[in-house]
Order: C-alpha cells, then structure tokens, then sequence
C-alpha cells in the first residue's frame, strides 16, 4: 500500500513538471515570433515596399499568424491567415483589416483575402519574385489571376 501511494505521488509530480515547459508571459504580451512573414525585395521587378510594410502592419496584431502580400504598381494583395478559434469572427476581421490596409495605401487598390488557397498560391508568388524566377509580365499575370481567384471565391 505504502509503495503504491509513493510511485502515485511520483507520476503526479513529474506530470505537474512536464506541464510547465513554457516560460510564463505576461497577460497582454503579444508573441510575434510564430508569425509567418517573407519579406521581399527585388530590384528587377516593381519594388515591394507597399507589401513589405503592409506585412509589418499586420503582423502587429495578435490574431494573425500569417500574412502574404505582393503588389504591382497599382494594386497591393494581402493575404492572411489568423488563429484557429478567431475564425469564428472571420468576416469581421477581414473587413476591419482591409479598412485599415485602404486606409494606409490611398494610392493602391487593395485586394484582400482570407482563403488559405490564396495564402499559399501568394506564398508561391512571393518565393518566386524573391529568387528572381519570374519576369515582370508572368508576375503581372499571375497576380491578375489571383485576384480572380479571390473574387470567385467570395
């Protein structure tokens, strides 16, 4: 019996242990290092400083856990991806993000999306100009054809 409750004590205490790996963060922290942003930059191509900033902006908020963006001259595309519980309120948060994108780019058409497909074929565009494996018009060709995509899908 006494035996019994002894290896009780010691499975409870190294359960109690193995629970607290994570250092503890203080309420209200927000924890930007699992956030998935690229930044790119290209001097052959239009420059992608719109989207470059766009991605910092965004990655400001707590909700988000990825952003893509790509712009051409005249339109800025942002894609986004937010935590698994907030798409609950998912189309709220798409208005209240492409509102504060159109905000800061007057300049810019601003496309919007929250489609996961869109974050990856966007992902797929941002590799592509990052390495230099796509000429301008490919590029102007692809974006149009996402934005069609996205529009579709909504």
């Amino acid at each position: 019996m006494r035996k019994t409750t002894m290896i009780f004590y010691c499975c409870i205490a190294l359960i109690l242990t193995a629970c607290g790996n994570e250092p503890p963060t203080e309420q209200g922290q927000i924890n930007n290092d699992s956030i998935d942003i690229t930044k790119i930059s290209n001097n052959k191509l239009v420059s992608q400083q719109p989207s470059n900033k766009a991605k910092d902006i965004l990655s400001d908020h707590e909700e988000i856990t990825a952003v893509k963006a790509v712009n051409t001259e005249d339109t800025l595309f942002v894609a986004i991806e937010v935590e698994h519980h907030e798409r609950f309120t998912l189309s709220q948060l798409e208005k209240k993000y492409k509102k504060e994108m159109k905000d800061k780019y007057k300049d810019l058409k601003v496309e919007f999306s929250t489609d996961k497909k869109i974050v990856i074929e966007l992902n797929k565009l941002e590799q592509d100009i990052n390495n230099n494996n796509i000429s301008k018009k490919e590029m102007e060709k692809k974006f149009k054809q996402l934005v069609k995509l996205a529009k579709e899908q909504t």
